[in-house]
């Protein structure tokens, strides 16, 4: 487990997925997913959950085996409760090697006091011990609360998707 502290002495560790975390976590976030894409406009409501799945098991195929995928809990070392989760994937570029943040996610009893921003600072170092010198993030525009969060912590805009819906 890798620990993180800060100042004020609230302590994380990123504790690797076990199967049963995993599942519960594919329980909550494939629905959750859906909603989302649902909310962005991304997706229509039917099929949305259909379509989630699918996208999870092209992401990750062998399931917590699968490659370069890292998928922890997070947990407050004080109470030992598991308050989220962060999966990151590692890749090797031709230039560098990255890493990408496909899901962050504090469940909502430890909202807004900071154990995101902690994980985020915690897989910082995972993955520069790994070599990685970038990592990345999507984050849908309706989110502001976790824009502004990555945006504190010095994640800066690379692209945006635009879209226009064209009456008939």
């Amino acid at each position: 487990m890798l620990k993180w502290r800060v100042q004020n002495n609230m302590d994380i560790s990123l504790k690797p997925m076990n199967e049963d975390s995993f599942s519960e976590y594919l329980n909550q976030v494939i629905p959750a997913y859906a909603n989302e894409n649902i909310q962005s406009g991304r997706w229509d409501e039917l099929g949305a959950l259909n379509r989630s799945k699918k996208e999870y098991g092209r992401l990750l195929p062998e399931g917590l085996k699968s490659n370069n995928n890292y998928l922890f809990d997070i947990i407050e070392s004080k109470s030992s409760n598991n308050v989220g989760y962060i999966w990151v994937k590692v890749e090797d570029q031709t230039i560098a090697k990255s890493a990408f943040i496909y899901d962050v996610g504090i469940y909502s009893n430890y909202r807004r006091k900071g154990y995101a921003k902690l994980a985020l600072h915690c897989i910082e170092k995972v993955v520069a011990d790994l070599g990685v010198t970038s990592l990345g993030l999507h984050v849908f525009s309706h989110n502001t609360a976790a824009q502004a969060l990555y945006n504190s912590i010095g994640y800066q805009v690379v692209s945006h998707n635009m879209r226009k819906v064209i009456s008939a």
